[in-house]
């Protein structure tokens, strides 16, 4: 519901950018913009422009700041690495190509094979190089806490992997819910806290202190999901130790998850195969994430008496 929402609001500010923009030059004409050309023009590294900027028969290539919309009539408008437009940019009659630099606003070109209008936040675009040392970043994180896990944290990896083992419905639909109500849990919390002056005080802290508990049991879950797929992956062999034959486990997992994300990444070139990739990638993460956090769940709970009981 809310990437509808989400969805709609894009679409209904970008239609309303568009028309207020074509309103402008119906009015203005060209007396808004700060430097108009004929033929190909550069806005130079380390130099900024006080307002728009608009080349006519020709590219527009901004290697500095644009303090305003950058508009290329008849070419293309092309932002290069370190380069910034900071109030949208047009291309009527050719395109808007983002090379590693940064729009803020609308994005709109227009041509005879092709008609865009987005709405861009100032981000950069993916490149293939930046995925895939994102995605090798990711696996080398996993693989250390993972170690760590195995050897200081044992008894619980242990307890959920054997639950994630017999009970991986369950532990889904755990998941599931469990995900659902860390919502309301998160606002609960926030809400007793509100009652008292001390309380108030402690909100800040105590709500990341929760979200950080939650990814750390969604960390453990996967960890467990992916010691179970190494099992599946390498097969039940004889190792010199135990916890030896665990690590292989635990690693073949996480290489295994980890390569779906490395593949998405090596495709970044090609947009549409690598969106489909990452989606791919995504959704599997996030099946084995919520299939882990049901597991720790059910682990936890299960547990919570034996231990009530020898108190007693």
């Amino acid at each position: 519901m809310k990437s509808i929402l989400l969805g709609l609001t894009l679409l209904l500010t970008a239609s309303a950018a568009q028309d207020a923009y074509a309103q402008r030059i119906r009015i203005s004409g060209l007396k808004d913009y700060a430097k108009v050309s004929t033929g190909d023009m550069s806005v130079p590294a380390g130099t900024t422009t006080s307002g728009s900027v608009m080349v006519i028969r020709g590219n527009l290539d901004v290697y500095g700041n644009v303090d305003g919309a950058a508009t290329a009539v008849l070419g293309d408008v092309i932002v290069h690495d370190g380069g910034r437009v900071r109030g949208g940019a047009v291309a009527l009659g050719g395109r808007v190509r983002n090379e590693g630099g940064s729009i803020l606003g609308l994005v709109k070109d227009v041509g005879a094979t092709h008609n865009r209008a987005t709405i861009s936040f100032g981000g950069r675009p993916r490149t293939t190089v930046g995925s895939l040392v994102s995605a090798f970043l990711w696996l080398a994180v996993m693989l250390l806490v993972g170690t760590l896990v195995l050897f200081f944290l044992r008894d619980y990896f242990t307890r959920t992997v054997e639950v994630v083992t017999n009970e991986t419905g369950r532990s889904l639909l755990t998941g599931l819910l469990g995900g659902v109500a860390s919502i309301p849990a998160v606002i609960a919390i926030v809400v007793a806290l509100a009652i008292t002056i001390i309380g108030v005080v402690l909100i800040p802290v105590a709500v990341p202190i929760f979200l950080v508990a939650l990814s750390g049991i969604a960390i453990l879950g996967f960890l467990a999901v992916a010691h179970v797929t190494g099992i599946a992956i390498a097969g039940k062999r004889e190792a010199e130790t135990p916890g030896g034959q665990e690590l292989q486990y635990l690693y073949s997992g996480i290489l295994a998850f980890s390569a779906l994300w490395i593949i998405a990444a090596a495709f970044t070139w090609f947009p549409i195969l690598g969106s489909v990739l990452r989606m791919l990638a995504f959704s599997v993460t996030l099946v084995a994430v919520l299939t882990g956090f049901g597991a720790v769940i059910l682990s936890w709970w299960r547990t919570r008496p034996k231990k009530n009981a020898v108190t007693a």
